[in-house]
């Protein structure tokens, strides 16, 4: 005659959260789901329920969801397609929070790989010096030469004023003849690889060597000139490996976590094959604000 293993009795702390709390129906609440439902939130909040009264109010709003639960079931709120719709995008978000997210996080990632990457993209963590510069516009060698001993002789002159009065330059001169930052080769900062200023005007405000300093008249061909003024030095600033090692292993866990689920979904739709007929999207029928739903043309 075989024998049958007896599972092993509880101990204690299981039997105490095994302890039924509330009977509700067909249902119960006990000791250990309540602890599970407390101790899920934050330290901060969790404090609160060393309150009795606290604790009570919330063992007796679960009791009335339990209740509340146990009605909609009743009344066939299970099987409604908002809920089961629900439900669906509560388990993939679950899913994907689970698997792809906490599975794994920032932290696991190597300190070999986030050397390797530091290492490979220098370019990433050094911004390079940057200059600010505003300059006027304008149709000889000779007026800049005027703006300038203007702007030396008279204090209460100031570039910005002669800027938006006489610049020629219509993209700057509303702005007080402001280039913004730029880089050594002229390039915008922060804005498309393509937007650079005259080359001539950065060679200019990178031959400057403080903030206030005007330079000479500079000839931008044909028949323009200007007088630039510094106004702004960022120095070139390098991110150490430790400084960028936060972003890097974001990034890398992000990358990582994108290669899984790109894998995953390359996996189920080898085992699934789904079948989508895209022209049969005709069919569907949009309803638009102040507009009578009409079933497209057949």
């Amino acid at each position: 005659m075989q024998a049958f293993a007896e599972e092993p009795p509880p101990n204690a702390d299981e039997a105490r959260r095994a302890e039924v709390f509330a009977s509700v129906g067909s249902g119960t609440i006990t000791i250990g789901e309540l602890e599970d439902m407390i101790n899920a939130r934050s330290p901060y909040a969790r404090k609160r329920f060393s309150d009795p009264a606290v604790l009570k109010e919330f063992a007796d709003g679960q009791v009335r969801n339990e209740l509340l639960y146990q009605g909609a079931e009743k009344h066939g709120y299970a099987n409604d397609p908002n809920v089961v719709r629900f439900l669906d995008q509560t388990m993939v978000q679950l899913f994907l929070r689970k698997e792809f997210e906490e599975a794994v996080t920032p932290d696991d990632v190597s300190e070999e790989d986030v050397v390797q990457y530091y290492e490979g993209h220098p370019d990433e963590f050094r911004r390079p010096e940057m200059r600010r510069a505003r300059h006027i516009l304008v149709a000889s060698k000779q007026e800049a030469a005027e703006i300038r001993t203007q702007l030396e002789s008279d204090k209460s002159a100031t570039f910005r004023a002669l800027a938006k009065q006489r610049s020629l330059d219509t993209e700057t001169k509303l702005r007080g003849g402001d280039l913004l930052y730029f880089t050594r080769d002229g390039r915008l900062v922060g804005k498309p690889d393509a937007e650079a200023i005259n080359p001539t005007l950065a060679a200019a405000a990178f031959g400057l060597s403080k903030t206030g300093d005007l330079s000479q008249p500079l000839d931008l061909r044909d028949g323009k000139w200007s007088i630039l003024e510094l106004t702004g030095l960022r120095p070139e600033r390098v991110q150490t490996l430790k400084q960028a090692s936060g972003m890097i292993r974001r990034k890398l866990w992000r990358e990582d976590r994108k290669a899984a689920l790109d894998k995953l979904m390359t996996e189920l739709r080898s085992k699934l094959k789904p079948e989508v007929h895209p022209e049969r999207m005709k069919a569907i029928v949009l309803s638009l604000p102040g507009e009578p739903i009409e079933p497209p043309n057949q």
